[in-house]
């Protein structure tokens, strides 16, 4: 579950109107990856719950409390020493971020109050409890060394490093016309991502569902003043029901696994596929209602495809990364300049200058030079020089990496498509096979020998002379253009987008136009485009395919062919698929 941080707003109102003022008064590790505190109220007690251990982090006043352990964690003893008898005087969210900090008042050896700090970080799978004071880190749930990260690290009597703050402006407080405004900083950013880069506290879910509510489609890049005005009505109508009180209506986004996904304070009108929703009365009895559902093992054709849509979806983050990271690292010429420069006027420059300006010698215009007067004329082009060739040696490393990730994407695109295409239990256990091999899955077991999934491709007889052949996933690909077909077969492929090859065979003395059309039209149909139009398919023979060295499975690259257009035709595939 994923909690956007204008959610985890209402929960932590929900928390102060419950626990403010309450004392704790038993401290718990129900498991290693969670904490109970049991908390004296005026009226009766209550508990709260910090549970990390189900992959989604959850913070709520559980209405059951779970099994406690006869031996506490270490953690467990530290917190029950420092926090039990104390008083809860603050619980705060940090802005909209996923964090919350609950202060709790002890009293100190010299009779003085003391304040300590329980930090919540609500961050996925850096998910942890941090005890601190003052600052500095007491202990934590988990540590996090110089090894784990470099930026951050979470371990005792260390100063406390909150993460990294989101910037833009609070969808909560913001004016609706600042952010609007705010939004045309990112013109190159279609409509879904300007809002979210430009805010702080939702996510992609409730983006679209601002966009939506003023009837702008999210891949727009350009907003017209009357959509600007529908959509800042739309953030000022959300502001105004989040902050209703914590007892109004939430809505739990149910997926097809029986999990959900998200809390809204709203009801969403875009639902993925399979999702469904439930109206909960507030936020605390979704969050215990989530704890309550069993998940549904998604069939093994799903969850694949939700593999290969996070992989693509992480490799698509990192590829503008590298691409930033090649365009410092093309500035590799400019510090061969500057060093050649130095050196040819090298009896101009004295040890102890900070800058000089000396006449480029490739271009002859005057060249401002930052030097380190703590070196000699020689010792700064040297230093010039060894910036250079680290840039150099970056270039190439960072290309390197640019191009395994386009061809990891290509690769992923193909897969996702055989996955669409795939029909037999065969077929998809080939395919988990080869993301095995490819080391994006874990092999659960090792097979014995012959027990290797083996599926055929598909086979359609268009007439006594005529057959095609349809490869449905990657090694079948590679079965029938390598294997089943021959150097003057016809090949087929979709141009430049991932899908199945087809292999006309044909005895007569050339294909028949009625026949490449067939093959084009299921080319075409066996492909990522199913649902386009005038899709682009390549035909050539066989004798021009070829597989280069090393090449993953069903990449081939190919010469002397002629483009096709074919719009994929349900009824019209089917009809050729029955013979």
């Amino acid at each position: 579950m994923n909690l956007e941080g204008l959610t985890l707003h209402i929960l932590t109102n929900k928390l102060k109107e419950e626990l403010l003022g309450g004392k704790i008064y038993k401290v718990f590790m129900p498991s290693y990856e969670s904490l109970l505190l049991l908390v004296k109220r005026e009226r009766d007690t209550a508990a709260l719950l910090a549970d990390f251990s189900c992959g989604s982090p959850m913070l709520y006043l559980p209405n059951n409390l779970p099994e406690r352990p006869e031996s506490p964690p270490a953690f467990c003893m530290l917190l029950r020493k420092h926090l039990e008898e104390g008083r809860i005087t603050r619980i705060e969210q940090s802005g909209l971020d996923r964090i919350i900090t609950i202060d709790i008042d002890t009293i100190g050896t010299a009779r003085q109050i003391v304040t300590k700090q329980l930090i919540f970080e609500l961050t996925g799978k850096n998910s942890n409890i941090i005890f601190a004071e003052n600052g500095l880190i007491f202990d934590s749930l988990k540590h996090v060394n110089k090894a784990m990260s470099s930026f951050r690290q979470i371990m005792p009597n260390l100063p406390y490093l909150a993460p990294p703050q989101q910037t833009g402006l609070s969808i909560l407080t913001a004016p609706a016309n600042a952010i609007i405004e705010a939004m045309h900083e990112f013109k190159t950013k279609n409509s879904l991502a300007a809002l979210i880069a430009a805010t702080t506290g939702i996510g992609k879910i409730t983006a679209s569902e601002l966009l939506a509510a003023a009837g702008i489609d999210s891949n727009t890049t350009a907003l017209t003043a009357e959509e600007e005005q529908r959509l800042a009505n739309a953030i000022y109508s959300l502001q105004q029901s989040a902050n209703q009180q914590t007892s109004a209506p939430v809505y739990a986004v149910i997926s097809r696994t029986n999990q959900v996904k998200t809390i809204l304070p709203f009801a969403p009108t875009i639902l993925e596929p399979g999702c469904n929703t439930k109206q909960l009365p507030d936020i605390n009895s979704a969050l215990n209602y989530a704890v309550t559902l069993t998940p549904i093992q998604l069939p093994e054709q799903e969850t694949l495809q939700k593999l290969v849509i996070g992989e693509s979806q992480r490799l698509e983050k990192k590829l503008p990364v590298l691409e930033k990271d090649l365009l410092t690292a093309d500035k590799a010429e400019a510090q061969r300049m500057i060093a050649d420069t130095i050196m040819a006027n090298i009896y101009q420059i004295s040890k102890g200058q900070s800058s000089c300006q000396l006449l480029n010698i490739y271009d002859n215009e005057p060249l401002e030079i930052q030097l380190s007067p703590l070196l000699s004329p020689t010792e700064n082009a040297q230093a010039y020089y060894k910036r250079y060739n680290k840039y150099k040696r970056a270039q190439s490393e960072v290309q390197n990496q640019i191009e395994t990730t386009r061809e990891m994407l290509n690769y992923l695109a193909s897969i996702d498509a055989s996955l669409t295409t795939a029909t037999t239990k065969n077929e998809i256990a080939e395919i988990k096979q080869e993301l095995i091999t490819a080391g994006l899955l874990q092999n659960q077991g090792k097979k014995h020998k012959g027990q290797e999934p083996k599926s055929e491709p598909l086979l359609i007889k268009l007439s006594k002379e005529t057959t095609l052949y349809i490869g449905k996933n990657n090694k079948q690909n590679d079965y029938v253009t390598f294997t089943l077909a021959r150097g003057k077969d016809l090949w087929f492929h979709t141009k430049n987008i991932p899908g199945s090859h087809v292999i006309l065979k044909t005895t007569l003395p050339q294909a028949t136009a009625s026949d490449i059309a067939a093959a084009v039209l299921l080319a075409a149909y066996f492909s990522k485009s199913r649902s386009g139009s005038k899709v682009p398919v390549d035909c050539t023979e066989r004798r021009f395919v070829k597989k280069p060295n090393g090449a993953k499975p069903g990449f081939v690259i190919y010469t002397d062919q002629t483009t096709y257009y074919a719009t994929p035709d349900e009824a019209a595939a089917q009809k050729l698929l029955s013979k």
